[in-house]
């Protein structure tokens, strides 16, 4: 704790203040820690994302279907959740279970009898994490300030890959690409497997 200076009764109000501020200014910092919410920037501490010991590449997944399978990581223009209509962009999640998850909620009618899952791998210290979306995110239709946080990622290029949260299972993950990125090569097939969706699922 830092020793207030010692005043007299003789010192003006005037005096005992700036003598105060001074004793304050020496306790703090030359710059004060950022703020929680403010938007972050990758650091190696947290938010660069490291799947293993020593920075290993980061597994992300997508199911497929059959005629998607020559390129299951192809990007779209169609919109989502975080990113508008217009900007090219590639979902993927963070496990098998998130990648099946997302494919059912945007499935409609019945699956079809062969999908595949895909798995590439992305290479270590190229995903952000977004740690200040907005409290709309989770809401449907899909918001525009939510879709521009994605947006204004892919403009900037910052990194090959964003990290964010997954609206169908609290704690799950989800990864945006983005193909405009000079990394976006960097995206590296490991598998891809048959899949199938339980009827137990779609009961």
């Amino acid at each position: 704790m830092t020793d207030l200076p010692e005043t007299t009764s003789d010192d003006s109000p005037a005096e005992r203040a700036r003598c105060l501020d001074e004793a304050l200014e020496d306790s703090f910092p030359a710059s004060d820690p950022p703020a929680m919410t403010s938007p972050t920037a990758a650091t190696p501490s947290d938010e660069v994302i490291a799947d293993g010991p020593g920075g290993a590449p980061l597994r992300v997944y997508r199911v497929v279907e059959a005629g998607q399978a020559a390129e299951p990581f192809a990007p779209s223009d169609s919109g989502g959740r975080w990113s508008p209509p217009g900007k090219p962009c590639v979902y993927a999640s963070l496990s098998p279970a998130a990648a099946m998850l997302e494919y059912l909620a945007h499935l409609e009618g019945d699956p079809p009898g062969e999908l595949m899952l895909a798995v590439a791998t992305v290479p270590p210290g190229t995903v952000l994490s977004e740690t200040n979306e907005p409290s709309t995110w989770q809401e449907l239709p899909y918001r525009h300030e939510v879709q521009q946080v994605g947006a204004a990622w892919l403009e900037s290029g910052r990194s090959l890959a964003l990290r964010v949260p997954s609206a169908l299972c609290n704690g799950e993950s989800n990864v945006l690409l983005n193909p405009g990125h000079e990394g976006f090569a960097g995206l590296q097939l490991q598998e891809l497997r048959p899949t199938r969706v339980d009827p137990r699922l779609r009961s």
